[in-house]
């Protein structure tokens, strides 16, 4: 019940913060204004993303790279493809992933501001957002994260920052990833997300949030 609880009061959080995002900077970490790719913002093109190396070509469990980010190192990947229809926006979570990755010394200040770690394990999600109505929604695709029943990160975790939470325009398609810093995993057996509500222009509540359980084998 406590968890449940949680997930419901991160949902709400995220309501507010999809308003706060796009009315200011005031609650963002402080490396976010110098790292965050301003490309996230509004495109049909997924850009890498300026602080972790790009994982599109590690398939399989062990696969590695090395690039002028740090090294990277695929420990568990799970195809989702599921998608849900909120209130004319189409959302779909493409991929969960366990990463491990060792940052370039150049992005050590960047990544202080969630760990102190030199190196750690991330646990990252894929998604696209499409808003297929003629209204502007806040929507923001993961609220919070449940990892094997023990692990527990909201949106603010996350140091992607590829600008997924907040406005999503009339016919606007955002698509990216959200990453969250994890304890030392030996296995991700399970991952539960929850979105925020869908919210409109007048500050309404339109749809309830999307909750889905992903079992990694």
């Amino acid at each position: 019940m406590r968890k449940y609880l949680q997930l419901l009061l991160a949902a709400t959080l995220l309501t507010g913060c999809s308003f706060a995002e796009a009315e200011s900077n005031k609650e963002t970490k402080p490396s976010e204004t110098a790292f965050e790719n301003p490309l996230k913002k509004n495109t049909e093109v997924y850009v890498p993303n300026p602080q972790v190396s790009e994982d599109v070509n590690l398939k399989k469990a062990g696969d590695s790279l090395i690039d002028d980010k740090g090294e990277l190192t695929l420990k568990a990947v799970k195809e989702v493809n599921k998608t849900f229809q909120v209130n004319g926006i189409e959302y779909r979570v493409k991929d969960v992933k366990l990463l491990h990755f060792v940052p370039d010394y150049s992005l050590i200040d960047f990544f202080h501001a969630y760990t102190h770690d030199e190196e750690f394990d991330f646990v990252k999600i894929g998604v696209e957002l499409k808003n297929n109505s003629d209204e502007n929604y806040h929507f923001g695709p993961v609220a919070m994260v449940n990892i094997n029943d023990s692990i527990h990160k909201t949106w603010e975790d996350d140091f992607y920052l590829e600008g997924l939470n907040g406005e999503i325009s009339a016919g606007q398609t955002k698509l990216g990833n959200l990453g969250f810093i994890v304890e030392d995993l030996d296995s991700l057996e399970k991952v539960e997300i929850m979105s925020g509500d869908v919210v409109d222009d007048s500050k309404k509540k339109v749809a309830d949030p999307v909750k889905l359980v992903v079992n990694v084998d």
